[in-house]
């Protein structure tokens, strides 16, 4: 489990960054005329779509490893940890 917690955390954050940088660059596409931000600006879009379908796989065999392994945890923590849960869901789809 730490091992699929460690992958999602961080293809998840680059997942979540990646987003804003391809605004940036775009935007300094839009300002320069340079075709390099715009080609640079489409390999992050696909490298982003891919990083999207990661971090839903890891992301649902996070959810069933806390289950499965820990269900006593989730019994008692269940109604804290479920809501974190959530929100990340919710951030995922946005």
């Amino acid at each position: 489990m730490t091992l699929s917690l460690a992958f999602h955390m961080i293809y998840a954050a680059i997942g979540i960054g990646l987003p804003l940088l391809m605004v940036l660059v775009e935007w300094l596409h839009l300002r320069t005329g340079k075709p390099h931000y715009k080609a640079l600006a489409k390999k992050w879009a696909k490298v982003t779509g891919l990083l999207f379908a990661v971090g839903a796989v890891s992301g649902t065999a996070l959810s069933l490893e806390l289950g499965l392994l820990w269900p006593k945890y989730m019994a008692i923590m269940g109604a804290v940890v479920g809501h974190v849960f959530a929100l990340e869901g919710y951030a995922f789809f946005l």
